[in-house]
């Protein structure tokens, strides 16, 4: 078997509730392994029965359905009696059977990544800075940068050495401190008058540190157009680091702050 099956396989038994096999002429449904009740298969909900009816392991409901009638045999416990009951409120049509998607009681028709990765990761709460990283009118990619700088998940020179990667520790963008994500957002001194740059001209005070920059644009009270202007220059400003810094490692090009400025603020100037 591919191994690249396997992983899906071992879903089996989270998925298979959440398919419902909705019975119309009962042709297609496998009365025995199809999830098509609402005690799910059946296989394993009459399992401790001491009978398994006498019915075939690949019957399908519409064999059991003739003349207008369910065929069954008596029932002799109370999870027969339960399908039973069940059953009787079934009647099969012409139509042909279909499936849904059924999460948390929510039935579509239609397969939704976003429904079924919530429902697989159960609910959480929300961060307290999520309305600070995600908003309605950001850069998408200045967004997702901003998420992972949160996480700390950028691969700034500390975390490589961590990995045991061998490499300079000192920051790309100053040169005399230890690259870090606190360092580069805004304790080194060449971010810093880059931030102090764009927060003047936003009429903000500037925060040095990361986790004080943070709480600052977490608990903004300006009006709504302000309030976005200033959460999407903070995170265009650390984009835009983040870019420097890496065009130096890699390409061995260099820009002053003042050059860094006027391509973000003509960046914001469009997004406006």
């Amino acid at each position: 078997m591919d191994e690249e099956r396997l992983p899906l396989l071992k879903l089996k038994d989270t998925i298979f509730p959440l398919v419902k096999l909705r019975i119309q002429n009962g042709e297609s449904a496998l009365f025995w392994f199809d999830n098509w009740t609402p005690f799910g298969s059946l296989s394993d909900h009459l399992s401790n029965s001491p009978s398994r009816l006498g019915i075939p392991p690949h019957a399908t409901v519409s064999s059991l359905f003739r003349n207008g009638s369910w065929h069954l045999p008596p029932a002799r416990t109370e999870t027969q009696v339960q399908l039973q009951a069940y059953l009787m409120t079934i009647t099969l049509t012409e139509d042909q059977d279909y499936y849904e998607w059924e999460i948390n009681g929510q039935v579509s028709e239609r397969f939704k990544t976003g429904e079924l990765y919530a429902y697989l990761c159960a609910e959480r709460a929300d961060v307290q800075w999520s309305k600070a990283v995600w908003f309605s009118g950001g850069i998408p990619r200045h967004n997702f940068h901003t998420w992972l700088s949160v996480l700390d998940r950028i691969p700034t020179r500390d975390r490589l050495i961590s990995w045991g990667i061998n490499v300079d520790a000192n920051c790309l963008l100053c040169n005399s401190m230890p690259e870090s994500r606190n360092h580069l957002f805004f304790s080194c001194s060449f971010s810093f008058q880059l931030w102090s740059k764009v927060a003047s001209r936003l009429e903000i005070q500037p925060q040095r540190g990361w986790e004080d920059t943070l709480n600052q644009m977490n608990a903004l009270h300006l009006q709504k157009s302000h309030r976005l202007l200033v959460l999407t220059a903070w995170q265009a400003t650390a984009y835009w680091l983040w870019n420097e810094r890496t065009a130096r490692l890699h390409s061995n090009t260099f820009r002053s702050v003042d050059s860094i400025f006027k391509l973000l603020d003509r960046q914001l100037i469009n997004k406006v």
